[in-house]
Order: structure tokens, then C-alpha cells, then sequence
């Protein structure tokens, strides 16, 4: 949870206080119509979608368009004489903003065979490794990035994931 506030700009904050208005604004508008049942009912569910959902899509549309990153020259190898998987590779500025701070993070779960087990692997995953670049990073620059996973004792079908979080 932490680490998700660290990640909150004024953007963020703008849009959390945005969505909440508008909902207490809608909740006062089904209390002052209450009389009519079915419209204030629909401010009531419209208030709640915006209070859940207006939060989470505006951040993914926010940190999508000032925030983007691109991740190239990948590069995964599990070396062979100790327990460990290098992961290299660039890390591209694609945003409206300079970076300060990036956050690479690297997790290996168990390969899945079906479609559930591919929604339920990825939640937990036998692994997890972080780095934290503070290099500054302008727009359409790039850094080289190395991250280590070890212990990796793992000996059957596994898949890594790698999720960047800049700010």
C-alpha cells in the first residue's frame, strides 16, 4: 500500500477528489429527489460506478498517457551454474514527463496449462524481485537495467513477468 502512495502524483490526488465530489454531489441529488424512487435510485448506482470506477480507469488512463514506458532488448537467462535468472534490458521513456524514479519489478510463476490457471498463477507467484533506478530519466531517453532472480530452484515450465512503475 505503500508503495502504491508513493506512486500518486497531483494528478492522482486531483482525479481522487474529482470522483469523490461527484459522487457525494450525485448522493445529494438522489436525497433531495427522494421522492421520485427510480431517478434517485439511478443517482444512487450512478454515484456508487463513479466512486469505484472513476478512481480506477482514470488512474490506468493517467499513468498510461504521462507515464508510459517501453521495455526492449529483453533478455532472460537462467544461468547454469547457480540458482539464479538475469533478466536485462532497456527501459524507454515514452511519456509526457520526465522520470525520477522507476521501479522494475520481476516475478516468475508456475506455467499454466489452462485459462484459469493463467488468471491464477500470475496472483501468486514462487518469486519476486525489485529495483529501484532514481536516475532521471528525460522523455524518449533510456536506461539499461539488470535485475537477478535468486534463489531460482524452480525446475519445471515457469513464465516471468516484469512490471515497470515510473513517476
Amino acid at each position: 500500500m505503500q508503495d502504491f502512495i508513493e506512486t500518486l502524483h497531483v494528478y492522482d490526488y486531483i482525479l481522487f477528489a474529482l470522483s469523490g465530489s461527484i459522487f457525494l454531489t450525485l448522493l445529494f441529488l438522489a436525497i433531495l429527489i427522494r421522492d421520485k424512487i427510480r431517478p434517485s435510485l439511478l443517482l444512487i448506482l450512478l454515484s456508487f460506478i463513479i466512486l469505484i470506477a472513476g478512481p480506477i480507469i482514470g488512474y490506468q488512463f493517467i499513468h498510461s498517457t504521462l507515464y508510459k514506458t517501453k521495455i526492449s532488448e529483453l533478455s532472460i537467462k537462467k544461468l547454469e551454474f547457480s540458482q539464479a535468472v538475469v533478466i536485462k534490458g532497456i527501459l524507454t521513456n515514452l511519456g509526457k514527463q520526465s522520470f525520477k524514479k522507476c521501479k522494475i519489478s520481476s516475478s516468475a510463476y508456475k506455467g499454466a496449462n489452462n485459462f484459469v490457471e493463467e488468471i491464477i498463477f500470475p496472483l501468486k507467484p514462487f518469486i519476486k524481485e525489485s529495483i529501484v533506478k532514481d536516475d532521471i530519466i528525460d522523455i524518449n531517453d533510456s536506461i539499461k537495467f539488470k535485475l537477478l532472480l535468486e534463489p531460482f530452484t524452480y525446475t519445471n515450465e515457469y513464465n516471468i513477468s516484469i512490471k515497470v512503475n515510473c513517476i
